[in-house]
């Protein structure tokens, strides 16, 4: 007779995505079975969720899928910075600073989720970017005196 610990192992468990599993396995990476970039990329389509395929269970071996054939969107960021001393006097200047970040305002998405269990949130780009990473534009003006 199994003790305990044998029959937890060898238990079958629903796992998340409908397929029983044994407990204590894992589906490490999913089956390719087409291209995941969509032909016409959108913020709600940005990868295609129906090209992944679950290795068959207790297969032995990891899915068909490369590691990190996903990328994330393109980052576009133009920072500028501009200064100027003046002189007001011999011993006296006046420093004039003006910096930016994201100058262009270009919105830059967060990486898409992907979590394939869930499909409607799968590839779907939700957020920007936070400011300071390529997020809004943002200015500040600053004056210096030196003396």
């Amino acid at each position: 007779m199994a003790d305990a610990h044998d029959e937890r192992s060898l238990r079958s468990v629903e796992h998340e995505y409908g397929r029983t599993k044994r407990e204590g396995s894992a589906v490490a990476r999913p089956d390719c079975v087409g291209n995941p970039i969509p032909s016409n990329r959108t913020s709600g389509d940005f990868f295609n969720v129906n090209v992944f395929a679950f290795p068959p269970p207790d297969a032995g071996r990891f899915g068909t899928c490369g590691l990190g054939i996903l990328e994330g969107p393109n980052l576009i960021n133009v920072n500028a910075s501009l200064a100027k001393v003046f002189s007001i006097s011999e011993r006296y200047r006046l420093r004039f600073e003006a910096s930016f970040t994201n100058v262009v305002n270009h919105s830059n998405f967060a990486p898409p989720a992907l979590n394939v269990s869930n499909p409607s949130t799968f590839g779907v780009l939700t957020s920007v970017l936070p400011q300071g990473n390529g997020g809004n534009r943002t200015g500040q003006l600053a004056l210096r005196l030196d003396f």
